[in-house]
């Protein structure tokens, strides 16, 4: 429990024995679990070598050692130097316990014999709890708040976090709902040229032989459709409203060629007359349509901007 293994204060030269050592309590009665402290002095003179006492974590076996203090020197106006350790105990066995005597060892100056000297011993009372049978049941101490941490707080961040997800959601899908939107859109393709979609549907048209198959209105309607859609997406004129004439009059400034005014001439006046006057064109003159409108657009399709290139340009002497 308490051995003899610090040297404290050597001042070879000057023979001083030790004069005294002392062992003082804060209080002879605690109530049990409680805490004290012991204050341990060793009063000495100049030259003396003191083998300071290293405890454990028992004085006793009744008696804890909770925390033992650094030892710690003073000079007193006499010139002898007091040496202390502070010593916090505590008990959790009632009833009247002895602190046994703490021994010191001292080796005069120029001496190699040791002297041993002990405290005197320590009396404690320890008290027990007074115990009311019909009062409530309480702890000896209070039970102490932890301090509140991250980890605490996270669970309801993290609740929020998900109801503002969900509330925002739902206005999301409202929106789209009210503005009839998908919730999600998906990437688009890219949208193909104008000319591109009006042959793809002029190819189709032939392919179904509608005037072979004697709709030869039906093949007009389509096929003047077509171009009407396709001078809109090309030109930007509203040529699905038109009349033959008010598409022949929009188009002068986009069909400058004067045959393919005539082709579109033709078409138009080939379609009135198989929707409105109820004849019947030839069969050369329904696939010369088709024909016509094929070149038409075939003529008007936007050409590809040639790249500028500068590998054959004469290099110049600096």
């Amino acid at each position: 429990m308490v051995a003899l293994v610090s040297v404290l204060g050597i001042n070879p030269g000057i023979i001083i024995t030790a004069s005294a050592q002392t062992l003082n309590a804060d209080t002879n009665a605690f109530a049990i679990g409680k805490q004290i402290d012991l204050t341990l002095e060793f009063h000495a003179g100049k030259g003396t070598q003191i083998l300071w006492p290293a405890f454990s974590d028992t004085l006793s076996s009744a008696v804890e050692i909770i925390n033992a203090g650094k030892p710690d020197s003073v000079t007193d106006a006499s010139g002898k130097t007091v040496f202390s350790q502070k010593l916090t105990i505590t008990s959790f066995d009632t009833g009247f316990h002895v602190i046994p005597p703490i021994r010191f060892g001292t080796i005069p100056a120029g001496q190699s014999d040791t002297i041993f000297s002990e405290t005197q011993p320590l009396l404690i009372h320890v008290l027990n709890v007074e115990v009311d049978p019909a009062a409530e049941i309480k702890d000896l101490k209070p039970v102490l708040d932890a301090p509140y941490t991250f980890l605490d707080f996270l669970p309801w961040i993290l609740a929020l976090l998900a109801l503002a997800f969900v509330i925002l959601l739902i206005w999301f899908i409202y929106q789209s709902k009210k503005k009839n939107k998908p919730i999600i859109k998906l990437p688009s393709r890219p949208q193909k040229p104008a000319h591109e979609i009006a042959i793809e549907k002029l190819v189709q048209l032939k392919n179904e032989q509608l005037w072979q198959k004697g709709q030869i209105k039906e093949y007009y309607s389509v096929l003047t459709d077509i171009l009407r859609e396709y001078f809109e997406a090309r030109f930007g004129v509203a040529a699905a409203e038109m009349t033959s004439d008010e598409i022949l009059s929009a188009m002068k400034d986009h069909l400058a060629d004067a045959a393919r005014m005539n082709d579109l001439k033709k078409i138009l006046e080939n379609s009135d007359m198989a929707k409105f006057a109820k004849a019947r064109p030839s069969g050369a003159d329904n696939e010369l349509s088709h024909t016509l409108a094929m070149a038409i657009v075939n003529s008007t399709k936007p050409t590809p901007e040639l790249k500028k290139t500068t590998e054959n340009e004469p290099k110049t002497e600096q």
